[in-house]
């Protein structure tokens, strides 16, 4: 890499986009070179997230390490990608903005389902293959009088691992349900929370459960089997000094630097607003880091570097087991010094309990303020699904390459509705409305679902 070319070419790119033509001219007549747009000009940029981007790119690399575990010497950024199409769309499950989408079992359906949380307090699943809705859980009066359920809306899901019939949820009431799916009845409520419950997640054993609110608290319980049923015990709360915002439960060695195959435990990882450090919590175990011990691994591309520029907004672990995967939102609106269009939003990849930074993928996806954004890993981790704020579904590869945009969130179906209105919605995107993807998930079978504040589920297939 040519160091001063590279320098130039990111001093040109801020001048340009920021609107500075004759400091520009000046520049490019000065140093002897004429600069052209490159990919760091998708919205601007200020001259640290500039230098960042370009590190990212060189950084792309690096990514031949990523291999799948039964084929270690194949690089996941090589794989090839199918193309995607909209195939159906779903425009009756709720009555207001669909906030999150999720892969879900139900009592008595084989094929895949979704369950779908909205602003209308009710939580529907839906089978799949055929677009039915199988399942709905809204409030109502137990037998004795009492109204269970949430009053506001539904934020978040979690299905009990072992006990698949029975969920929990999240709402802006502050409370978190428990549900009973056999009878898509409200069984119990936890009201921990004096404000919104944002996050809520069960461990992949099933022995702990953890949940995150905007009152800056996050409680854990132990997660107990009693007459078939799951029962909550609260073991520990963190008192944060700003709102949680992802919540995320990983393996990992009872000491950190462990040898591996050696005693294992689980952990908490979480973030919060504000703030570019993963937190990691340590779960009760036998041995090892103490229990409820926090550790931290910033994020900064520059471990030495504690500038907060962005907050860590949504949390997966790549399909490898190998990386958290960190989706960043820039703390104020837009980076723009007009206070202009989004910022676009960047996932880091990050090796567990690491501040070393493997990779960033620049997304291109526009994103602010109004709404977090959200993916989905492809089944491999070859590539992933990003929302974005413009109505585009966009699937992202390894080397940090777009290799698909599909236009599906938008106005809603028209005047025909039911499954007419679906039909006609899958064959053409509309523009218009409010194009905000909220959520996006992807099936066992590489179906992908995304939800939106046009009140619709769109279902993507590949070609």
């Amino acid at each position: 890499m040519d160091l001063e070319a590279e320098c130039e070419a990111i001093v040109a790119a801020f001048l340009r986009t920021h609107g500075y033509q004759d400091t520009l001219a000046t520049f490019e007549r000065e140093g002897g070179r004429t600069s052209t747009s490159s990919v760091r000009e998708h919205v601007p940029h200020d001259l640290r997230t500039l230098v960042e981007l370009a590190e990212s790119h060189a950084m792309s690399q690096a990514l031949q390490d990523i291999t799948l575990e039964d084929r270690p010497t194949d690089a996941l950024s090589q794989v090839p990608l199918p193309a995607y199409e909209l195939a159906a769309t779903y425009d009756y499950l709720h009555m207001s903005n669909i906030l999150s989408v999720m892969p879900a079992t139900y009592p008595g359906v084989g094929g895949p389902c979704i369950a779908t949380t909205s602003a209308d307090r009710r939580v529907v699943f839906t089978d799949v293959t055929n677009g039915e809705v199988v399942g709905v859980l809204e409030a109502s009066v137990s037998a004795d009088g009492l109204r269970m359920g949430h009053e506001a809306a539904v934020l978040d899901m979690s299905q009990h691992p072992q006990r698949p019939t029975y969920v929990l949820t999240a709402g802006m009431d502050g409370r978190v349900v428990q549900w009973d799916l056999l009878h898509d009845l409200p069984v119990h409520e936890i009201r921990d929370h004096k404000r919104f419950v944002v996050r809520v997640a069960h461990s992949d054993d099933g022995r702990f459960m953890a949940t995150a609110g905007y009152d800056k608290n996050i409680h854990i319980y132990a997660a107990d089997i009693r007459h078939d049923k799951p029962v909550y015990t609260r073991l520990h709360t963190l008192v944060l000094p700003t709102n949680p915002e992802a919540l995320l439960f990983v393996r990992g060695p009872a000491t950190p630097g462990d040898a591996p195959g050696l005693l294992e435990r689980t952990w908490l990882l979480y973030t919060a607003r504000d703030r570019a450090t993963l937190h990691y919590v340590a779960l009760p175990a036998a041995g090892g880091t103490p229990d409820w011990t926090v550790l931290e691994y910033g994020t900064n591309a520059d471990p030495n570097d504690q500038h907060r520029s962005y907050s860590l907004l949504h949390l997966t672990l790549h399909p490898s087991g190998r990386y958290v995967a960190v989706q960043t939102g820039e703390l104020g609106t837009s980076d723009r010094l007009d206070g202009g269009s989004p910022a676009p939003s960047r996932i880091l990849l990050m090796p567990l309990f690491s501040a070393r930074r493997h990779a960033t993928l620049w997304t291109s996806a526009p994103a602010s303020a109004f709404a977090s954004p959200r993916h989905a890993w492809m089944p491999r981790g070859e590539a992933v699904w990003v929302t974005g704020e413009d109505g585009v579904l966009r699937l992202v590869a390894l080397d940090g390459t777009e290799r698909a945009s599909v236009r599906c969130h938008g106005s809603a179906p028209e005047a025909a509705g039911g499954r007419a209105g679906a039909a006609l919605a899958a064959a053409a995107w509309r523009s218009g409305g409010n194009t905000v993807i909220r959520g996006v998930t992807v099936l066992a079978d590489g179906r992908v679902a995304s939800c939106g504040y046009d009140r619709t589920v769109r279902i993507l297939h590949s070609l």
